[in-house]
């Protein structure tokens, strides 16, 4: 699972497959080529599974009114227009899970022909053919397909662990990054508040407790359930219900909670206009991470400016070095996090 080594050819970051516009990355690229055959420095997957990201998968729901029919037209839709999952409308796309079925000969840290594997390099920047989409759940994010998609030589991937459900290690792979950064960035005494419940939300906390020697853990969530149900399977120390689009409510509610000013507020909400809310969350010295695809940077530094807050942002990149080894051995060690993943028993 090494990367690759620098090369003067850039064809690795898969800027072949770039149909427009001419010049672009994969990422922001408004159309890839998802045609085969598979090239000599990439490996070729065929795709069973699509772990959509939150943002994206809420959104798909909301266009789609909840029917899994209009969201599979929806998902189909955009995959043949872009060449890629890449929701059009929320920026994001999520991971995929399948079998690798050819390995281009120029490919030197590839897996191996019939491994199955999920790929961490998110979908919007991953070619992708789907010829059916086969399953569609309205309350859960990962989609049943049957497709291929053409990843080139030295993108993440992770093995599909054989000792954790399927689902599981695929919801954790598509957040690992809040685990691992939680961890880089909790202090160690002192207060993390994490804003949203959702898997993203019970890594992060899981890793803070991993991470202090002592402090306090708090989540806020506008789900009075999934606030509730961090509290009592241990995750955290403090759960607060609110609106996290109302910064000043939700401060208040915070404050009533018994919440501290926070050293590291972690962002994992899935709904738009909650940066001010992280701000008056966190001491003016302390950091925040925007772990969430539905973040507005220039709200959050514009806030931040006109609050005249020092408060240290951080951009929360969805790859780190371990490629989801941390996230999913707390899955196996951490109780409160098994049991708030439905791995108990």
């Amino acid at each position: 699972m090494k990367a690759a080594p620098p090369s003067n050819d850039w064809r690795p970051l898969g800027t072949d497959r770039v149909l427009a516009p001419a010049a672009a990355l994969p990422q922001p690229a408004d159309r890839l080529d998802a045609t085969g055959p598979c090239r000599p420095h990439e490996f070729e997957l065929a795709v069973d599974r699509l772990c959509l990201d939150s943002t994206s998968f809420r959104n798909l729901r909301e266009r789609g009114a909840g029917a899994p029919s209009r969201m599979a037209a929806h998902i189909a839709d955009v995959v043949r227009a872009r060449g890629k999952m890449h929701n059009p409308e929320t920026d994001s796309g999520g991971i995929a899970v399948g079998t690798v079925t050819a390995v281009g000969e120029r490919c030197r840290a590839a897996p191996e022909r019939g491994e199955r594997i999920v790929t961490l390099a998110s979908l919007t920047l991953t070619p992708l053919r789907l010829d059916e989409v086969v399953r569609v759940d309205a309350n859960d994010p990962q989609v049943e397909v049957r497709g291929a998609a053409y990843l080139p030589d030295g993108v993440a991937w992770g093995p599909v662990p054989d000792d954790l459900p399927l689902a599981a290690a695929v919801a954790i792979y598509d957040v690992y990054a809040a685990a691992s950064l939680t961890r880089e960035l909790a202090p160690e005494t002192g207060t993390v508040c994490v804003l949203g419940g959702g898997h993203a939300g019970k890594l992060a906390m899981a890793a803070a407790r991993d991470a202090m020697t002592a402090g306090t853990v708090v989540v806020a969530d506008i789900d009075p359930e999934a606030a509730r149900a961090a509290l009592d399977l241990g995750l955290c120390d403090v759960a607060a219900t609110c609106d996290l689009s109302d910064p000043l409510g939700s401060r208040e509610l915070l404050n009533a909670a018994g919440a501290p000013a926070a050293d590291l507020t972690v962002v994992v909400v899935n709904a738009t206009g909650c940066e001010p809310s992280a701000i008056l969350a966190t001491k003016p010295a302390g950091t925040i991470l925007f772990f969430s695809m539905a973040t507005s940077f220039s709200t959050a530094a514009l806030t931040a400016d006109g609050m005249a807050s020092p408060v240290r942002m951080v951009i929360g990149n969805g790859f780190t070095e371990d490629r989801g080894a941390y996230a999913l051995d707390l899955a196996r060690r951490s109780e409160p996090l098994r049991a708030a993943l439905g791995l108990l028993g």
